[in-house]
């Protein structure tokens, strides 16, 4: 019997060591977290589209002669690049344009005949005033009439027409030895530097852009280039090729010529700024009273609930009772509780 009293003697002993161990065991455990401090940002609210670039309306130019004629050799193709100058097309004359210019030079070779025989004619008495008025008349309709046949080309044989502008090449209407009429289209150009890109967006977000946003733009396969530029306008209606509404950004200046029509771009509009406190998004958490945070007081973490307001897909802007002098965690803040020891980590 007193083997036994000395044995649960032995262990009630032991017992009572053990806890203060273990107390001072719990009371060492803390929590490896990653901090930031605290600072203002400017965060900004952004809508990113995709679209493709295009000339710009008033910079396309359709090349057609005011003359029938064919279209005797072609000197490019669609998406062509040109300077001005160039050659685009060599264009021969139709034999009934051309009949009319001649017919149009002897007609005023007739009529300069007329006024001289009736100015002499009016010398010698024969002939009145008013007939030599009337001969004259005739002689400046004639060479009214001949100086439209020129400006229409019509006394060029064969024509080499060039480039007014530099450009690009959007589209050729006709091909090499194709007789075309007065005044059909040959083909357009675009003036280099004159582009416009339509973006898509979603209807229910129409309401988010105005005219005037930032825009920036940057090509899909070479994000390394950003054009800045605002929104020009907003369609009405829904594009029925690709169901979403067209937002207009036009872009121009020296960057552009590293752009061609029909290149696919993508392009984020600056809905809001706004230049308060922001946390890296990471730091922010939520259960059923809503959105919280932790900092970091004397080695311990401390809950605070925040009302979040801008975000984008680094920062969010917060409001609330939190202090600014102290560290925001930012990882590891999973597993915290508020009143746990932590061990901090600075970015």
């Amino acid at each position: 019997m007193k083997k036994m009293q000395r044995v649960l003697g032995a262990c009630s002993v032991a017992i009572a060591c053990s806890v203060p161990w273990a107390a001072s065991a719990a009371a060492t455990v803390s929590a490896l977290v990653q901090v930031v401090a605290l600072a203002k940002h400017s965060v900004s609210a952004t809508l990113t589209a995709y679209g493709a670039v295009s000339a710009e309306t008033g910079s396309r130019v359709t090349i057609s002669l005011p003359r029938a004629g064919r279209v005797t050799r072609l000197a490019l193709t669609d998406g062509a690049v040109v300077r001005r100058g160039q050659t685009l097309f060599w264009f021969r004359t139709g034999a009934r344009a051309s009949a009319g210019y001649e017919q149009a030079v002897a007609a005023v070779k007739f009529a300069r005949m007329q006024a001289q025989r009736t100015a002499s004619l009016l010398a010698e008495k024969l002939a009145t005033a008013t007939q030599l008025d009337a001969a004259r008349r005739v002689l400046a309709d004639s060479e009214a009439a001949l100086a439209a046949q020129r400006r229409m080309g019509t006394g060029l044989h064969v024509e080499r027409v060039t480039a007014p502008f530099d450009g690009v090449v959007l589209n050729v209407a006709a091909a090499q030895g194709d007789r075309i009429k007065a005044g059909a289209p040959v083909l357009t150009l675009a003036r280099s530097g004159q582009l416009r890109v339509h973006l898509g967006i979603e209807p229910e977000d129409v309401s988010k852009v105005a005219i005037g946003m930032p825009v920036s733009i940057r090509p899909v396969f070479d994000s390394r280039l950003v054009l800045r530029s605002r929104v020009a306008a907003i369609h009405g209606t829904i594009n029925p090729h690709t169901r979403l509404v067209d937002v207009v950004v036009n872009l121009d200046g020296p960057q552009t010529g590293q752009l061609l029509p029909g290149m696919q771009v993508s392009g984020r509009i600056t809905l809001e700024t706004i230049t308060g406190w922001a946390i890296p998004r990471s730091a922010v958490l939520r259960n059923a009273k809503g959105a919280y945070l932790f900092q970091i007081d004397h080695g311990r973490a401390r809950r605070v609930y925040v009302t979040t307001g801008l975000e984008n897909d680094r920062l969010v802007e917060v409001k609330g009772p939190f202090d600014a002098s102290l560290p925001v965690v930012v990882l590891g803040n999973y597993e915290l509780k508020s009143g746990m020891a932590v061990r901090e980590s600075r970015q």
